[in-house]
């Protein structure tokens, strides 16, 4: 299978942004094409329309060492801020955060004119070319752009380049309680766990059968052949018996692999031993997109 096949994620950072004219900043340096400029960092706010809450240590630690070694290889992107006192953020906020880290004054950044709803489309679409959001933050993203700009989920689809099951399936998300969202946010639970969940009828028994897929590691293949049985309330001491005589354990350290590897890919994934040392892992998938999703995560490694 060819890896060179194109994201399928909306039109792109570049398109989106192509096209605009730039327009000059209140106070110099202006500029009449996309060619980059140099900005305080200190001038730039954060985009208010960026839909992840959480970066993480280890990347920005990995970039601030790249801009050490290499520079900038892509300038960030800009917008005058409307009060026209400095910049607000359109793109590359891993890489503004970096620099701030490492001690940078000064930041390549092309200034471009776009409004707040084109904001938010890019945050969006610049965070799922990287697959940096989780499925909670994604669907807060597009509930944003339906709630503020009066867009339908057909027209989000179309401007994220999704098909508009998935965004709907990750809108349907917010609809669980909290503590059962940050489940989902943290990688504990699967987007295909979280589907399953919504079928329960209140809070208490999502949230007693959640604690249960956590503690004993189900899969999203054992949680709805328990809804097709009409069992998705936490099972008896007899069907566990049962279970942890058909599955053999995992070792504390391919669990915590597993586990692993079930954040990072934010779907199903099953390590199963046999004899020998010998086994198999399982990744789950659950549309065209999702298989797309998790192909580009595996395949990310040979970039």
């Amino acid at each position: 299978m060819s890896t060179e096949k194109p994201r399928r994620l909306g039109r792109g950072l570049d398109a989106l942004l192509a096209g605009r004219d730039p327009v000059p900043s209140p106070s110099p340096p202006r500029i009449s094409d996309d060619s980059p400029q140099t900005l305080p960092i200190a001038e730039i706010r954060p985009n208010p329309f960026q839909p992840r809450k959480e970066f993480r240590a280890e990347e920005l630690a990995e970039l601030e060492s790249s801009l050490k070694n290499s520079g900038l290889l892509q300038a960030i992107a800009v917008r005058p801020a409307a009060n026209g006192v400095g910049y607000e953020l359109i793109a590359g906020e891993r890489r503004l955060r970096a620099a701030a880290r490492i001690g940078w004054t000064r930041i390549p950044a092309v200034i471009k004119d776009i409004d707040d709803r084109a904001l938010l489309t890019l945050a969006l679409v610049e965070n799922l070319q990287r697959a940096d959001l989780n499925p909670i933050e994604e669907g807060e993203g597009y509930q944003r752009l339906i709630t503020e700009f009066a867009l339908t989920q057909q027209e989000v689809a179309e401007i994220v380049g999704k098909d508009r099951s998935t965004v709907s399936n990750m809108l349907r998300l917010l609809n669980l309680p909290d503590a059962i969202r940050m489940m989902v946010s943290d990688g504990h639970l699967t987007v295909g766990h979280a589907r399953a969940l919504l079928a329960l009828p209140n809070e208490r028994e999502m949230l007693d059968f959640a604690r249960e897929i956590v503690a004993r590691g189900l899969t999203v293949r054992d949680v709805e052949q328990r809804a097709r049985d009409g069992a998705l309330l936490p099972s008896s001491r007899s069907t566990k018996s049962k279970d942890d005589r058909r599955t053999p354990k995992l070792s504390a350290e391919l669990k915590r692999l597993q586990d692993e590897l079930r954040r990072h890919l934010q779907t199903d994934v099953t390590i199963t031993l046999g004899a020998n040392e010998r086994g198999k892992i399982e990744i789950a998938f659950y549309s065209a997109d999702d298989f797309e999703r998790v192909l580009d995560l595996v395949l990310s490694s040979r970039e």
